[in-house]
């Protein structure tokens, strides 16, 4: 069995973005916890004399090195650097540098001597992690009665930084290694999301152990309720969302004992809807939605005005669990045309419509990841939802999501706005139907022939992200509740005798799974379209009929599709590395 060394994520990401974004060699120094095999931090050697075939450290990294162990904790492991293709183990050079470096550092038990490729076409070893666009091999070399011995070792990731993402949290910089009171301990300032900021110290065992979380203003370390039978990336996020909950239930406690006067009708109505908010909730829906709502599971991808009206909407209607995804934060100008309040503002947009759904129903469960849909499991995620809403206007997340769901053979709902929201569209993909790609590649290439239109998401050029465009709320809402409809209608079965499930199974048996909107008078499809037909005004609503391709991967003869978890991006964040450039 291999021997393990851990390394923490955000060293790998840097190392991607340093060595393994680049061609051979370039290199740098490893870092970490004095006393223990795990490496926390990653210094690039980017002015060392470097060619194809080799990889000479420079002074600067050794003083480099020197300057890093007097500032901080943390103690030299060992080198990495890159080889040439093909090359993957450390050559008979890197072995005399390794015995070297043993005689030099006698208090080094072991040298860590990773060594990255471009070789991502073979199955990973045991000793091996992908990075991004290339491959890291972790060896490591150790004194023995005849010189030293090398051998493979077992990497283990510990994902710092993705389960800071995940919360929320906003550190400054990547952690580094203190000493408190003789134990080391990585320490890091963040802003976490509802709890300003703070000094977050995570010790060696992280995160089989909770953080200890110092608040910048208050009197003590804040008490993290940590679940190990919750997944390690979600662990701080799921802490971090309790602890903030419990805070606003002893503020409504407090509030409430301020309120005993307020009369005893309301007090009991109060009471019933904590204890059963079914009772009371859902009354006004009876014969429309079936109770069995509160046993169905949404996934929501895109928390922003139509994501976050969604889930607001589907937990008044009594759906009992959400899974929202969404990297951003509120900010001020989403108050206007979201469901967030200012209070919101600096949240995350997930954690954000989370609370707004406990608000409303607080025996609802919904779980949160505040990640790009390219940073979670969403094989995991579409599997667990039995029906999936795609509340964004990014066409790589619609199409990957959308393969994802038709894979799980998950029904799916795609609600979009574009022009400003004079217009919108709502799209609805299930087994049987087009996917999504097929669906938007047939249509949206009609309105472009016809001149009306701009339907694809506009991006900025500068950072890649798309840009807002304006829209009045009631026209965003006009779209997204016709979403909501369909997607309450798809968590009942197509048997069920109620109104929503014949609407939205209605428009699977037609086939009519495209819905084009218009929101101003005279919208131009509807221009066209109506012209000569009397008593017609905004709003506006074709259904339309669209079909899917023989050899398309997601829709097509079932041997010809594609599984969308073997493009999945691996572990390593590359776009950040890329971001970082090299």
């Amino acid at each position: 069995m291999l021997t393990p060394v851990r390394v923490a994520d955000f060293v790998l990401d840097a190392i991607a973005a340093r060595v393994g974004a680049v061609e051979p060699e370039q290199g740098g120094a490893l870092l970490g916890l004095p006393g223990l095999d795990y490496v926390t931090e990653f210094i690039h050697d980017g002015g060392a004399a470097t060619t194809g075939t080799r990889y000479q450290n420079t002074d600067w990294l050794i003083a480099a090195i020197g300057a890093r162990e007097a500032a901080t904790a943390a103690r030299f492991k060992g080198i990495v650097h890159s080889h040439p293709r093909g090359m993957p183990v450390p050559s008979s050079q890197d072995q005399a540098e390794y015995a070297e470096s043993l005689r030099l550092n006698p208090l080094l038990a072991r040298y860590l001597a990773p060594i990255v490729t471009h070789d991502v076409d073979t199955p990973l070893a045991g000793h091996e992690v992908r990075l991004g666009p290339a491959r890291i091999s972790f060896y490591g070399a150790e004194r023995a009665s005849d010189g030293f011995v090398l051998a493979p070792v077992r990497p283990v990731v510990v994902p710092v930084a993705r389960m800071l993402r995940r919360a929320g949290a906003r550190p400054e910089g990547d952690p580094a290694a203190i000493d408190v009171e003789g134990t080391t301990l990585l320490a890091t300032h963040a802003q976490l999301p509802g709890l300003g900021a703070v000094t977050l110290l995570l010790g060696a065992d992280f995160p089989a152990t909770a953080p200890i979380v110092l608040p910048e203003h208050g009197d003590g370390p804040l008490a993290l309720g940590w679940d190990l039978g919750v997944p390690a990336v979600e662990r701080l996020a799921g802490a971090v969302l309790a602890l903030r909950r419990g805070r606003a239930r002893d503020r409504e406690g407090r509030d409430a004992s301020h309120r005993v006067e307020a009369g005893a009708e309301d007090q009991t109505a109060t009471e019933t809807v904590r204890r059963d908010p079914a009772a009371l909730l859902f009354a006004r829906t009876e014969g429309i939605l079936l109770p069995t709502l509160a046993d169905r599971s949404v996934l929501i991808v895109g928390a922003g005005s139509v994501g976050s009206y969604l889930a607001e909407v589907l937990a008044r209607s009594g759906v009992g669990a959400f899974t929202i995804v969404d990297p951003d934060d509120v900010e001020a100008v989403n108050v206007g045309r979201s469901a967030y309040r200012v209070a919101d503002v600096g949240l995350g947009k997930a954690f954000a419509a989370a609370e707004i759904v406990l608000a409303v129903n607080p025996s609802a469960r919904a779980g949160v990841h505040a990640a790009r849909h390219e940073d979670v499991d969403l094989a995991a995620l579409v599997t667990q939802a039995d029906v999936v809403v795609v509340a964004t206007d990014d066409p790589q997340a619609q199409a990957r999501v959308g393969h994802f769901a038709y894979r799980a053979g998950r029904p799916a709902v795609f609600p979009g706005l574009y022009q400003g929201a004079q217009g919108g569209e709502v799209i609805i993909a299930a087994e049987g139907s087009a996917c999504f790609a097929c669906a938007t590649g047939g249509v949206r290439a009609d309105l472009q022939e016809t001149g009306s239109g701009e339907v694809a998401a506009r991006t900025d050029y500068g950072t890649g992200r798309l840009i807002a465009e304006p829209g009045l709320l009631t026209d965003v809402h006009h779209v997204a509740a016709i979403a909501a409809k369909a997607a309450l209608g798809l968590l009942h079965s197509p048997d069920d005798d109620v109104a929503a499930a014949r609407f939205a199974h209605g428009i699977l048996k037609a086939g009519t799974t495209y819905a084009v909107f218009g929101h101003e008078p005279d919208y131009w499809i509807f221009a066209e379209l109506m012209r000569a037909t009397p008593a017609q005004y905004a709003y506006q609503s074709l259904w339309l009929t669209v079909s899917g391709r023989s050899d398309c991967p997601v829709c097509g003869d079932p041997a010809g599709r594609t599984d969308p978890s073997a493009s999945q991006e691996p572990d390593v964040d590359l776009i950040r590395a890329l971001r970082d450039g090299a």
